[in-house]
C-alpha cells in the first residue's frame, strides 16, 4: 500500500495552522491579544447629558408667583392706610372734634337729629365699665364711662331719680331717657310725659334733682332740653335717636334689666347689680 506524506510541520491535516511552535510568516507583525481590534472599534465614550432629562429652572413661573406676592402687599398697604387716613371721618358739632364713622362711640352728627332746633350733640368715646360714682360733662349726662349694671329702659317709669352711672349705660344700648323736674313740672304735664314712655321699649323716665327746665331728653351724644311735655320736638327727638343704628353704640343690646327695675338705683349711688 501507498504511504500518506506526513503534513508539513506547523499544519495540522486539514490545512489549519497549529497554535505550536511554528514559525510565522514572514513580514506579518506580531499583535498581542490584549490589543487584538484595538483599530478596528471607536474607543468607549461617556454617554452625553440628554437635554430633555435635564431638570430646567422654571424661571416664568417663579417671576410670576414674585409678581403677584408684591401685588397682593401694594393692595393690602393701600387698604390700611386708605381706612387710617380717614374712612369716614368728619367734623362734629361738638366743638369743632374730629370723629371717625367706623367708631361706633365717635360717629359724626346724624343728618335728621341737625333739623332738631335746640338738640345739642357731643362727641362721647369714653365708654369703660367702671365701679363708684363719676363725674360727667353734662347734666344729665349723655354718655361716657358707666357702670356694668344698666337701667332698665323698657318703657320704665321711675318714681325716683336713678343714678347717673346705671342710666348712660341704658343710653349705650341705644334708650332715650326722658328727665324732668319734679319740682317745676306740673302733675298734668308729668301725666302727659309718662305717655310717651310707659310700655315702649327702649325709653326710661325719672325725677332729675335740680334740672334746669323742666323736661330734657337723652341719647348717646345728643340731648334735648325743653318747657313743655306738649313740645313737638319731644317726639321728633324719640322717633330720630331712640334705638338708631348711626348713634347706638350697642346696637342690638337688651334694655331689659328686671333686678334693677325691682331694685333700682339712687341718684348718686350707683347699683352693681
Amino acid at each position: 500500500m501507498a504511504q500518506r506524506k506526513a503534513p508539513p510541520s506547523g499544519k495540522t491535516s486539514s490545512g489549519r495552522t497549529s497554535s505550536g511552535g511554528g514559525a510565522a510568516r514572514p513580514g506579518t507583525p506580531k499583535v498581542s491579544p490584549a490589543k487584538a481590534g484595538a483599530g478596528t472599534r471607536p474607543p468607549n465614550r461617556k454617554p452625553g447629558k440628554s437635554i430633555v432629562n435635564q431638570k430646567q429652572t422654571p424661571w416664568g413661573l417663579i417671576w410670576t408667583t414674585v409678581a403677584v406676592v408684591v401685588f397682593a402687599a401694594v393692595v393690602v398697604v393701600a387698604v390700611v392706610v386708605t381706612h387710617k387716613s380717614g374712612s369716614g371721618s368728619t367734623s362734629s358739632t361738638a366743638g369743632g372734634q374730629t370723629v371717625n364713622a367706623a367708631d361706633p362711640y365717635r360717629q359724626p352728627e346724624l343728618a335728621a337729629a341737625k333739623q332738631i332746633s335746640g338738640l345739642t350733640y357731643r362727641v362721647e368715646g369714653q365708654h369703660n365699665h367702671v365701679t363708684g360714682s363719676i363725674t360727667y360733662d353734662s347734666s344729665p349726662p349723655v354718655g361716657g364711662n358707666h357702670n356694668g349694671f344698666w337701667a332698665d329702659c323698657t318703657g320704665t317709669v321711675y318714681p325716683k331719680a336713678i343714678a347717673n352711672e346705671n342710666a348712660v349705660h341704658m343710653l349705650e344700648h341705644g334708650a332715650v331717657w326722658i328727665t324732668y323736674n319734679p319740682t317745676t313740672l306740673s302733675a298734668a304735664e308729668l301725666t302727659k310725659l309718662k305717655t310717651y314712655v310707659s310700655g315702649v321699649n327702649m325709653l326710661a323716665l325719672s325725677p332729675y334733682p335740680n334740672l334746669k327746665t323742666p323736661i330734657s331728653l337723652q341719647s348717646w351724644g345728643y340731648q334735648l332740653f325743653v318747657d313743655s311735655a306738649g313740645d313737638p320736638r319731644i317726639a321728633q327727638f324719640i322717633a330720630t335717636l331712640k334705638l338708631n343704628k348711626k348713634t347706638t353704640p350697642e346696637y342690638g343690646a337688651s334694655c331689659s334689666n328686671p333686678g334693677f327695675k325691682q331694685n333700682p338705683s339712687t341718684f348718686g349711688h350707683p347699683s352693681n347689680g
